[in-house]
């Protein structure tokens, strides 16, 4: 199915339209914050604007001169969310940004005093994703606190297969954005997780995810989900999802994701495909530079993983609190890795999530054309232009274009204009198609 969008222009300068489409989102639709005070964490974030094509306006840089392990919920707030918010609004980016990246060198756990109702420890990125969640009230209480299960802390993006601004994790007035964090223990690794992103981009990797079913009667209980998801991928057809009763994945190469529940095990270097999303349920994985006696998140990225979640405090098992195996479906259907974590989690509060966020091997692209407009052609006066998007899959046609508006700091008389559309592969019978354009000037004329 083809979209026709009409556009009326002023003297512009157009190139001819070659549009670069992927599931979710692009580099226009995140803002990446950096720490002022980490050279690292401010030379990774360039590299991910770079690698990304975020634009500038979309940085935001902060300061943080304590530690990367834990801090306040009220710094947290001084040092990212509330400057973000101002920054967005600002900057007129509110209705653009869904995603955010964090990038090195920040705390990834959050933690709050005070009375049983508003106490408790968050990580960083789901602190930002929804909101600080305290560890009551809730039903029923355990011993730690943290054992519990708040009835606040329910996200209601997870497994709505929607847009996630037409399907927020809570209300439609709060401020929520798909967050993971970027870091690992030295600046090479944590751009080396950036590379394995955007290398998966489009890739429709025919690899296998292994679905493991160890011996941790404690940490192995996601095993109830496995059939779910292997029915979903198989109807789906397009990933290769298969159980396993391996407690480790040392025997294993070159493959597309990897789930499983124990404590401690090693994996080799280059075990995962670029957009591959792995993950243990245990207590501390999300806990990446404490010794805790537990494998943390950071292994299965430094094997090539790109993304991974784990918890940053003692969660128990709790199914909800730990990414199903239907997160593999969804990336099957296009979406990219932050949306499938989040989908897949039901109550993330206390769950990190480290990664690349836009990775998406199974997204296929749609086309986007000016349809009546010559190769640098020049405009004057006033005209009507004919956009057109074609859908990479003729069953599955594109059903919404969302436009944003250009960056005022080019005088808009003579742009250079490129698109970005953004658009997951449906199945019929799910939500419809979306595409996202938005026209970036890349330079201004003489």
């Amino acid at each position: 199915m083809k979209t026709r969008w009409p556009w009326r222009l002023y003297p512009l300068l157009f190139s001819a339209l070659a549009s670069h489409a992927w599931a979710g989102g692009s580099g226009l639709n995140v803002a990446v914050v950096v720490n002022q005070n980490s050279s690292n964490s401010v030379e990774l974030g360039n590299y991910y604007c770079e690698k990304r094509l975020v634009p500038p306006q979309n940085l935001l840089r902060t300061s943080w001169a304590g530690g990367n392990i834990e801090w306040t919920n009220s710094d947290f707030d001084s040092v990212i969310l509330n400057p973000l918010l101002a920054m967005l609004s600002a900057r007129g980016l509110t209705s653009q940004i869904d995603y955010v990246v964090l990038c090195m060198d920040f705390p990834y756990r959050v933690v709050n005093t005070g009375p049983p109702t508003v106490s408790g420890t968050d990580s960083t990125t789901s602190a930002l994703f929804y909101g600080f969640k305290a560890d009551l009230p809730a039903l029923p209480i355990y011993t730690p606190a943290s054992c519990n299960l708040p009835i606040a802390s329910s996200n209601a993006y997870a497994g709505s297969e929607g847009i996630f601004r037409s399907t927020p994790p809570t209300s439609s007035s709060s401020n929520s954005f798909l967050v993971t964090m970027i870091t690992s223990s030295t600046l090479a690794q944590a751009k080396a997780i950036i590379d394995q992103g955007v290398a998966s981009d489009g890739a429709f990797p025919l690899q296998t995810v292994y679905l493991g079913k160890s011996d941790d009667r404690l940490r192995n209980v996601r095993y109830a989900l496995f059939d779910n998801a292997i029915f979903d991928t198989r109807l789906r057809g397009n990933l290769s999802l298969l159980r396993t009763n391996l407690n480790e994945p040392t025997s294993l190469s070159n493959i597309l994701g990897y789930e499983n529940g124990r404590q401690f095990f090693s994996i080799g270097p280059a075990l995962f495909l670029p957009g591959a999303m792995a993950d243990s349920l245990t207590s501390y994985a999300g806990s990446i530079f404490e010794n805790t006696g537990h494998t943390p998140l950071l292994a299965f990225l430094n094997a090539g993983a790109s993304g991974s979640y784990g918890t940053v405090v003692e969660p128990c098992n709790w199914l909800q609190k730990f990414p199903s195996p239907q997160t593999y479906f969804y990336q099957s259907r296009g979406f990219s890795l932050a949306e499938c974590y989040y989908q897949s989690v039901t109550n993330p509060y206390q769950g990190l999530l480290v990664g690349e966020p836009l990775a998406a091997p199974f997204a296929q692209a749609p086309g986007g054309l000016w349809s009546n407009l010559p190769s640098n052609a020049l405009l004057s006066g006033t005209t009507n232009l004919l956009l057109q998007f074609s859908a990479g899959d003729t069953s599955r046609p594109l059903q919404q274009v969302n436009s944003a508006p250009a960056t005022p700091a080019i005088p808009f008389n003579k742009w250079i204009f490129s698109w970005t559309a953004c658009w997951r592969k449906r199945s019929p019978t799910f939500h419809p198609a979306r595409a996202m354009c938005f026209p970036s000037p890349l330079t201004a004329s003489p």
